[in-house]
């Protein structure tokens, strides 16, 4: 009988999946701040704009820049499947994904090829990056095409 009652105790902690993972509710703004030398940006610099849709959706918009000298960017506008804290872009040939691993802090972007001559998800060579863009506000952001950054990332 304790045996039994043992058991009931222990087996739903061993079976559970949850392993004590909270949501991450990805709604915000987050932004990479590039290093400035001589008032030229002369690292990657860029934005992200997330808006959950509901809990296994969200819409994301994208801006990155490669910083001096030639500023070379890029930006991406798509709702995406959320899931385990992350989401998935998957450009238009396959050729290599782009993978968001979000965190109370911030949104880790990592940039992942998926053949062997890689690809760039269709951005300027050299302008994606791994990179960390730390959050700047948990309120709802606007999702729009963010190209329109291009220009403002060189003041």
């Amino acid at each position: 009988m304790k045996l039994a009652l043992f058991l009931s105790l222990l087996l739903p902690g061993l079976l559970s999946t949850d392993n004590n993972q909270t949501f991450i509710n990805p709604t915000g703004t987050y932004t990479l701040k590039g290093e400035v030398h001589d008032n030229k940006v002369v690292t990657h610099s860029g934005e992200i704009r997330v808006k959950l849709l509901h809990h296994e959706l969200l819409t994301l918009c994208f801006f990155i820049d490669k910083g001096y000298p030639g500023y070379e960017s890029g930006t991406l506008l798509d709702t995406l499947r959320y899931e385990d804290d992350a989401a998935t872009y998957v450009s238009k040939d396959s050729s290599c994904m782009l993978r968001f691993f979000f965190k109370p802090n911030g949104v880790e972007l990592m940039h992942v090829f998926t053949q062997t001559n890689g690809g760039d998800c269709g951005f300027p060579p050299g302008v994606l990056t791994g990179a960390f863009f730390r959050k700047t506000s948990s309120g709802v952001p606007l999702i729009q095409d963010l190209s329109a950054l291009r220009n403002t990332t060189r003041d």
